[in-house]
């Protein structure tokens, strides 16, 4: 049989000679040859930037002897979310699998005909990025496969890349991505007619044998970068202005610092934010670089870029693995800002770039058919799009209230000297209508509990403890004058003002004690 594909076997009984050649002989159907590699899996691990459109380029390779005519690719693919063991990811026909939120299932894609033109997947309306359209060729089961040619000839020993794109949108809304993870499993078939060639020329009334190849593979989604915020002055404020609020009480159970309290604010109060960025890793580079920030909250619209690549002389263009950029800014609390009383602690937007993968020059002059390749070249991996949409970072949620007094610290030396008397005063306003009574104390102890304040190191004079009176809509200074004996780091005492009507603290410096250090000049 010339034409057809046999295999031996030499296993035989002992008392078989092996003269009398071999035991049986076995006629098999016919033999795919031709090879497929994914070219992209060993610089990504399988990793997929979301935003962006991904790219997954295939080799295939003819087999030395036969030509490969009337090639067709048939894609299958199943999205799951949240943690699914690798078997079930890789079985596309497995039960149980959780599925992908709606509006941002991963889907393949290609480029549309008109570039200025925006598609949306019609399954769940997400919008693409301009110039892509979804692939026709998809299918999520055996009952509705579809296939698509992708080339007409390919000859014996030749190869082509077969690019495969993939897209899903970005995390836009207020809660953390870090718990919606997704994963994309796909397999894709290449059916063809194999024909046999006798030196290099195949029979012209050879219609060869149709053959299926068949490879799977997984994806797994991740945003380019994380993000952390943290309020500068931490949770518990110095001045919290008797805020009528649990966390505010002056006979509060929860004490302990170690314990997290609730975000809360006065109604116009000034919060200071620090955010923190990074970037993920994609195989040995970062997903992703950064090209500006935006503080979407700020009305001034000259204060709006917190960051920008192209102005800033700072930072690197090219950001390494493990480094970070932190940011700060601030933000006016508003009780209209939200209905229920809280607000979102500042809105980051990220203008960003995905980091460029390319593969050698030399696989262009091994691709025999590059019919498949597009103005992206060899370019894989996440594409660097001219219209990226950017990345949204929500701060925490604050509880924003009316605050029957507004506090703040008139006059601290930075730097006093030693022997030299200086003086710190603190403003207090009634903003009620009824007279108020404050409960004034000077601790030097971080516990807050009322001890003298004075001591080898540090005089004080001034009124330590006692009562104020403070009538409709007055405004109150408490000053105190220190004199430093020794030079170097000194701890100042903590004032604590509290609210009798109320039973709230208007001043309370024992919550922020790294603001209660002076440095003496000698």
């Amino acid at each position: 049989e010339e034409c057809g594909y046999m295999a031996h076997a030499w296993s035989r009984p002992d008392h078989q000679l092996w003269c009398l050649g071999p035991r049986c002989l076995r006629i098999l159907g016919p033999r795919p040859q031709m090879d497929i590699t994914n070219l992209t899996e060993p610089h990504t691990n399988g990793i997929a930037i979301e935003g962006t459109v991904n790219r997954i380029m295939f080799q295939l390779q003819a087999g030395a002897d036969v030509d490969c005519r009337g090639v067709r690719l048939s894609i299958r693919c199943r999205n799951s979310s949240g943690a699914t063991s690798s078997d079930a990811a890789d079985d596309l026909t497995s039960e149980g699998v959780t599925p992908v939120e709606p509006g941002r299932r991963p889907f393949f894609v290609k480029r549309s005909d008109n570039d200025n033109s925006s598609q949306v997947d019609e399954e769940d309306n997400t919008p693409l990025p301009k110039g892509w359209e979804p692939r026709k060729d998809v299918s999520v089961d055996e009952s509705s496969v579809t296939s698509s040619v992708i080339a007409p000839h390919l000859e014996a020993g030749k190869s082509m890349l077969l690019p495969l794109d993939l897209f899903r949108p970005l995390h836009q809304t207020g809660d953390s991505p870090e718990s919606d993870s997704c994963m994309t499993s796909y397999e894709i078939t290449i059916s063809y007619r194999q024909v046999r060639t006798i030196k290099g020329i195949s029979q012209s009334s050879d219609l060869g044998d149709q053959v299926v190849v068949i490879r799977s593979g997984t994806v797994t989604w991740i945003s380019p970068f994380t993000a952390e915020f943290s309020p500068i002055n931490g949770n518990q404020k110095s001045f919290p202005c008797g805020i009528k609020h649990s966390s505010n009480m002056v006979q509060s159970a929860s004490n302990d610092p170690s314990i997290s309290s609730p975000l809360i604010a006065a109604d116009g109060e000034r919060i200071r934010m620090r955010c923190h960025l990074k970037a993920k890793e994609l195989g040995s580079k970062v997903a992703a670089n950064i090209e500006h920030i935006l503080n979407e909250n700020e009305p001034n619209e000259e204060q709006k870029y917190l960051y920008s690549s192209a102005d800033s002389n700072l930072f690197f263009a090219q950001s390494e693995q493990g480094s970070k950029l932190s940011l700060a800014y601030s933000i006016t609390a508003k009780t209209s800002a939200n209905v229920s009383g809280a607000m979102c602690l500042g809105a980051i937007s990220i203008g960003w770039k995905p980091a460029g993968l390319s593969l050698s020059s030399e696989m262009a002059s091994t691709d025999g058919n590059n019919s498949m390749l597009d103005e992206f070249g060899l370019a894989h991996g996440p594409l660097i799009l001219s219209n990226i949409a950017p990345m949204k970072f929500y701060g925490p949620r604050c509880h924003v209230l009316d605050a029957p007094f507004k506090a703040k610290m008139l006059k601290c030396p930075s730097a006093p000297k030693v022997g030299t008397p200086f003086r710190v005063s603190y403003q207090v306003t009634n903003q009620t209508a009824k007279s108020q009574t404050l409960q004034l104390s000077m601790n030097s102890n971080q516990r807050g509990d009322a001890v003298p304040a004075s001591n080898s190191e540090l005089l004080i004079a001034g009124k330590m403890q006692g009562e104020a009176q403070m009538g409709p809509w007055e405004e109150k200074v408490f000053s105190f004058t220190f004199m430093s004996m020794i030079a170097g780091k000194v701890s100042r005492p903590q004032l604590s003002v509290s609210s009798g009507r109320h039973q709230t603290w208007v001043i309370n410096e024992s919550n922020n004690l790294s603001s209660q250090t002076l440095f003496v000049l000698p």
